[in-house]
């Protein structure tokens, strides 16, 4: 690739008000120039299509040092090894950086929904935590693979899988903090997610930070909040889907919301949700008929409140993300030591702080009684598909559990936390 200013700094060079290289123009961003820089990235690539050569090419057009889409020849890649596959990708890690390569099966053939999908990953991994670098070519398949920043940890359903005993109520509610934070960007940004499960949720780890964050990824069955899937299909990954999408109603952010709330219970239980179910019409039809995932023993019941409450029957009364955002952000500062970090706007919570912060020490002390032992059913599912069903599922109503919960006005911690960021957030 063409070295650009930011590339050609020597080491330990000061940046002082320093002129472009090349024209001797002033930077306006630091060690960016917004006329050569984009030019010299330019030169001498393509990646075979002349489409995918222009997105590239206007993400160079708008970019500031180092956050622009590549082009990278396959055989710059090194020790490749296939790590992942979903029900339209697979997944490979590789050495350059260390990425990971996300094939676009059938993308030889690039259509309007590939270059979509490509911009979509551009506008919001940008604000998702994990970096998109750019393209390369299968030689084999001729099939294009996005270039992605590695998640050390892995997935969220991996780490579940090998950590659950060790994982205490503080890093659980890490976990949905960051989640929270990166779907409401999503959301914020007018686009909806459609496949959100906890094998979609990484990992990773950032500099300086004790525990690892999570990021939402995969976002192959996104869509503009203004278009529908024009053949009115439903995909994903049955136990996570709304059940007004199984309904085939129009998708909405409330329906990553329900996905969010499955999530919820699945990092209290430690288990895949339904995994000793068939994946079937039977499920789809105990959804819609209120039947939720299981919660781990111990769980403060304000938690189990606000997961049935995004797992809700009516999507209209789910809470938003950034209700979500604001709620998991108190249990955060309940369990923090740091008051300095959340200033004095969050001193108004602190007479809920220890009722919330006791509840969850009592709930960690259940963690090591929990079983991570558990059989899945043949036919349980945890990738991506079309869910096709031959008999029409019932309007989706909420069980009495469910209703008992939502409407539940003494759960310890809870309705006085809603009030308070309803009245003063």
């Amino acid at each position: 690739m063409h070295k650009t200013n930011f590339k050609n700094k020597p080491m330990g060079t000061e940046i002082n008000n320093l002129n472009c290289l090349y024209c001797n123009k002033f930077f306006y961003e630091e060690l960016w120039c917004r006329e050569c820089d984009p030019q010299r990235l330019m030169q001498g690539w393509t990646s075979g299509n002349p489409i995918i050569d222009k997105c590239i090419k206007d993400t160079m057009y708008k970019a500031a040092l180092d956050m622009y889409l590549e082009w990278v020849p396959f055989d710059k890649f090194t020790d490749i090894e296939k790590i992942g596959q979903g029900g339209f990708s697979e997944v490979y890690s590789a050495t350059w950086l260390t990425v990971v390569l996300k094939k676009l099966n059938g993308s030889r053939n690039i259509s309007d929904r590939y270059i979509t999908e490509l911009f979509l990953h551009w506008n919001l991994y940008k604000h998702t935590g994990l970096r998109f670098f750019g393209l390369t070519k299968d030689p084999e398949t001729n099939d294009f693979m996005m270039i992605m920043q590695y998640a050390e940890y892995g997935s969220l359903k991996q780490h579940l899988s090998n950590n659950f005993n060790n994982i205490l109520w503080k890093d659980k509610v890490e976990i949905l903090f960051f989640m929270s934070l990166r779907l409401g960007c999503v959301h914020d940004l007018g686009y909806f997610h459609k496949d959100l499960h906890s094998g979609n949720v990484l990992q990773y780890n950032e500099s300086g930070i004790r525990l690892p964050k999570a990021s939402i990824s995969d976002f192959g069955l996104c869509g503009p909040a203004n278009e529908q899937n024009p053949d009115n299909k439903v995909y994903g990954v049955l136990p996570y889907v709304a059940p007004e999408v199984l309904n085939k109603e129009p998708f909405t952010t409330s329906a990553d919301v329900y996905s969010f709330g499955v999530i919820m219970a699945e990092l209290s239980s430690g288990k895949p949700p339904f995994h000793n179910k068939r994946h079937d019409f039977n499920l789809a039809l105990a959804i819609c008929d209120g039947h939720r995932p299981e919660f781990g023993r111990g769980t403060p019941e304000f938690y189990k409140k606000l997961a049935y409450k995004c797992m809700n029957a009516n999507p209209n009364e789910r809470p938003t993300t950034q209700e979500l955002f604001d709620i998991i952000n108190i249990w955060r500062y309940s369990m923090s030591t740091n008051r300095l970090y959340y200033g004095r706007e969050f001193e108004k919570f602190d007479n809920i702080k220890e009722v919330l912060k006791a509840d969850f020490e009592k709930a960690n002390e259940e963690i090591p009684n929990i079983s991570t032992s558990f059989e899945t059913d043949p036919d349980a599912v945890y990738t991506s598909r079309e869910l096709t069903f031959d008999n029409p599922l019932p309007r989706p109503v909420n069980s009495s559990i469910i209703t008992s919960y939502i409407n539940n006005d003494k759960i310890r911690g809870s309705q006085m936390l809603e009030l308070s960021i309803t009245q003063q957030i």
